[in-house]
């Protein structure tokens, strides 16, 4: 009797290098996929927290009828920040003061409302921030911008490819859009 000799239920070595193969073709096609998915997330996350942070400085400025100064700062050492400072509030029946400007370098020198309002260009690596706007002060009364006038701030994804500006207008209200020339993001109107 010839006893017939079981195949063993694996792989053979040339099975496995064309899986291997194919597996390296599709990596190499995904790859650029990827970096643009994180470049394009990194900046639309930076200036997602920048547009909420200027419309709660100007809410606690309605809200609790004090002004709010919002600063901007890129002393091109470390990174930049955004951060905005009340006014304290009045004593004594006395006028409340205006408010001080917000160095968001330093800690605890941002606060509303008792709560520090500051983000870091930390928490989004290699996002760069273009020219500063010029200071400006959420008014107690209104929210309006004081002084009066549009503000941009524009944030680049760290490949340079992907821009997002953050635009203030005069009575305070900001959104976000895509600069022209640039290309556009799901969910992001045109500039």
């Amino acid at each position: 009797m010839t006893r017939i000799a079981k195949r063993s239920p694996g792989f053979t070595i040339v099975e496995l290098m064309v899986t291997v193969a194919v597996l390296a073709v599709l990596t190499a096609l995904a790859v650029p996929s990827f970096n643009d998915f994180f470049d394009r997330g990194r900046v639309r996350g930076a200036a997602d927290e920048v547009l909420s942070l200027v419309a709660n400085a100007r809410a606690e400025a309605v809200e609790n009828d004090l002004d709010v100064a919002l600063a901007f700062v890129d002393n091109g050492v470390d990174p930049w920040c955004v951060g905005a400072n009340s006014a304290a509030a009045p004593v004594g029946g006395a006028a409340a003061l205006g408010a001080a400007a917000c160095d968001c370098t330093v800690a605890n020198a941002c606060m509303v409302a008792a709560q520090p309002l500051v983000m870091t260009s930390a928490d989004y690596e290699d996002v760069e921030i273009g020219a500063l706007p010029a200071a400006m002060t959420f008014d107690g009364m209104l929210g309006a911008v004081v002084p009066l006038g549009t503000r941009t701030v524009t944030l680049t994804s760290p490949s340079g490819k992907y821009d997002l500006e953050v635009q203030v207008n005069g009575l305070g209200h900001a959104r976000l859009c895509t600069p022209d020339g640039k290309p556009r993001m799901s969910g992001v109107a045109e500039c």
